[in-house]
């Protein structure tokens, strides 16, 4: 894509952090007092939507938002044979990752549905709420502003590996949020957290890979996100497979990688 428009990927992502921060700090107090606000989770997950509408409106002009919101609702961005990679890969290789831990001794039952969903401990509601809902909202700003301004500025390789170190860190604060699944994997033991953030890295290559394949459809984009979330927490895998799906993430994120090595490491994916 060539475009005049000149990104301010500092300031974006700084405004992202803040906006996220602030309202994470809050929503952690909140819940160690027996209780969250539904103002504060919105603000602190629309963080990276609503840096990006400033960035597009304060500096941006109406062709450039014009852009943004055929990429959401023009389906016709995406193309067909990539379609079936973004509905089945991740559900597939969950299904994989449990197997492999079986054939080592893990428990057969993490083939079941899961009962419930474990973003908030208890929360079945909202943590439906949240499985759906918040991907879209991310997108809208990582995939609206965010990725873009930084592929304006490197190779979509360098691109993929700083917005997933930017993206890991952007969690940090529901890892104090009490009852939150992040929270639980620091409990359970310190290398399933990490694991959490390891386990970024790759997955932001492949979805920065299908975003640039499609003509930077964000709806694609929210879908795969969506399909993220469901992924991890349909079945009752337990954080051992998680680990091995962070494993066959890496393994295909290299393997596209080195399969279309003029796609990952020309001069820059935005011309400015």
């Amino acid at each position: 894509m060539i475009t005049n428009y000149k990104y301010k990927p500092t300031v974006y992502f700084i405004m992202a952090f803040a906006i996220t921060w602030i309202n994470g700090v809050f929503l952690a107090v909140q819940s160690h007092q027996g209780d969250k606000n539904i103002i504060n989770l919105l603000l602190a997950y629309m963080g990276p939507y609503i840096a990006a509408l400033i960035m597009m409106f304060v500096f941006g002009d109406k062709a450039f938002r014009a852009d943004f919101r055929k990429r959401i609702y023009n389906l016709r961005l995406i193309k067909k044979n990539y379609i079936p990679f973004a509905l089945f890969f991740l559900p597939i290789a969950m299904v994989i990752s449990i197997l492999i831990s079986i054939a080592f001794g893990q428990p057969i039952e993490q083939l079941q549905f899961a009962e419930e969903f474990k973003i908030f401990s208890g929360e079945v509601i909202l943590s439906m709420i949240i499985l759906v809902l918040v991907p879209f909202l991310e997108e809208l700003g990582w995939r609206g502003y965010g990725v873009d301004s930084l592929a304006s500025k490197f190779n979509l390789f360098k691109t993929s590996l700083i917005f997933g170190v930017l993206w890991g860190v952007w969690h940090l604060p529901v890892f104090f949020i009490k009852n939150s699944y992040q929270i639980s994997l620091w409990e359970q033991h310190p290398l399933f957290a990490v694991n959490f953030f390891v386990g970024i890295i790759p997955l932001a290559i492949i979805m920065n890979y299908l975003y640039y394949k499609n003509r930077r459809s964000i709806f694609l984009l929210a879908l795969f996100h969506i399909l993220v979330n469901y992924s991890s927490e349909i079945f009752e895998a337990n954080q051992i497979s998680k680990c091995i799906f962070t494993l066959l993430l890496g393994v295909v994120a290299v393997i596209i990688v080195i399969r279309n090595k003029s796609f990952f490491f020309r001069d820059k994916m935005i011309e400015v």
